[in-house]
């Protein structure tokens, strides 16, 4: 299982994207964002990525030109379309977007149609706190995706059905939450099938309707299903995706016959200038922080984290140590490349990360570049140390 530099990992991803009739910039930003995800400890949303994404292309699912546009502008509600653009792309122009109009008004509601795959939604919310903002996300994925069983189901009738949250907290760093409304996203369905290993209990059914830690029996006919998180709290929670996400950006809600797979997204973005003002809310964060992390610990833990901490450490360890890539993974990536002549990396003992778009001390940085399909030539710093 290697562990690889992260400027070592986001050049080799981009290269191999590059010869994938991807545009450079594009290459550039979509490999930034995955290795971040990796970084983060969320492998299900990193560079494993690659193999669906470069079918995606060679298919023609994913238009590596999208463009985001504006559908019909309004006071505060800001209504784009990403024309099926990589989503790591289209999703940073947008929240940029929308940062600057809630920092303009106050408030924006973003809703953005034909993204897709957006990645990690924790980077998008993420962007939002840094500014200075609260957020709250709802993601669907058009009407096609379905891979999760109502409560009380043994079908895949809906989709994973993300949400997210930000907020800026006073020490620099952001809470942060991005969770599927199932048990476990399908990214980390696939991280366990390269590793080889099972399920944990209660998390899918088989075809059949029985509870199952099989891999193949949610990947066998007739397929197995995911199940909501918390029964019918996360079913409740997945519709809400679907009323917000699906059928008020315009993509679409679950249905059955529909093939298109992409990301509705909607997102509520809160200046606290606005609302409470920021003495005010800051002070109350900071309390809330205290008191929750004062709660007497139960057997097994040793500090409370809140969202957001566990990943910040993850990354402090992984940009020394390198990305954990399981060893099929690894394999299928450099299948890949090797049929597009693109040189593998020599992996060497990891050392401190010196990725231009992630840097060290708890410091994230992804560039946003300009080019074909990108237009914006901000830069954004994710969890700034205070």
């Amino acid at each position: 299982m290697p562990n690889i530099n992260a400027k070592t990992l986001t050049d080799f991803t981009a290269a191999i994207f590059e010869h994938s009739a991807v545009p450079a910039l594009v290459a550039q930003q979509v490999a930034a964002s995955l290795v971040q995800a990796n970084l983060k400890g969320h492998d299900s949303h990193g560079v494993i990525r690659i193999i669906e994404y470069v079918e995606w292309v060679a298919k023609g699912s994913v238009n590596p030109h999208g463009r985001l546009t504006f559908v019909r502008e309004q006071l505060c509600i800001l209504p784009l379309d990403g024309e099926f653009g990589f989503g790591q792309v289209i999703g940073r122009e947008a929240m940029n977007l929308g940062i600057a109009k809630a920092k303009q008004e106050g408030v924006c509601i973003l809703k953005l149609k034909r993204s897709r795959h957006l990645g990690r939604v924790g980077e998008f919310m993420e962007m939002a706190a840094d500014a200075g903002l609260v957020c709250f996300a709802f993601t669907n994925t058009h009407g096609g995706g379905v891979l999760v069983a109502p409560h009380g189901g043994c079908e895949r009738w809906l989709s994973a059905n993300p949400v997210g949250g930000g907020a800026p907290m006073p020490d620099g760093s952001s809470l942060v939450m991005d969770m599927s409304t199932c048990t476990i996203a399908e990214g980390k369905i696939k991280v366990a099938l390269s590793k080889g290993e099972e399920l944990p209990p209660r998390v899918i059914v088989n075809g059949h309707g029985e509870p199952s830690t099989s891999l193949e029996e949610y990947y066998s006919q007739p397929p197995g299903a995911l199940l909501p998180m918390a029964e019918h709290k996360g079913f409740a929670l997945s519709l809400f995706c679907e009323v917000m996400a699906g059928a008020l950006t315009g993509a679409g809600c679950s249905k059955a016959g529909d093939q298109c797979v992409a990301n509705g997204f909607m997102v509520f973005l809160l200046d606290p200038r606005s609302f409470c003002g920021p003495e005010f809310f800051y002070s109350e964060l900071s309390e809330l922080s205290r008191w929750v992390k004062s709660n007497r610990l139960t057997q097994g833990f040793d500090e409370i984290l809140l969202p957001g901490e566990p990943e910040t450490r993850t990354q402090d360890a992984r940009e020394v140590s390198g990305a954990v890539i399981d060893d099929g993974t690894w394999k299928k990536i450099c299948e890949i490349a090797r049929a597009r002549q693109v040189p593998i990396p020599h992996l060497d003992k990891p050392e401190a990360s010196d990725n231009p778009h992630i840097s060290k001390n708890n410091r994230t940085i992804l560039r946003t570049v300009t080019g074909p399909g990108v237009h914006d030539s901000k830069t954004h710093i994710a969890n700034p140390v205070g």
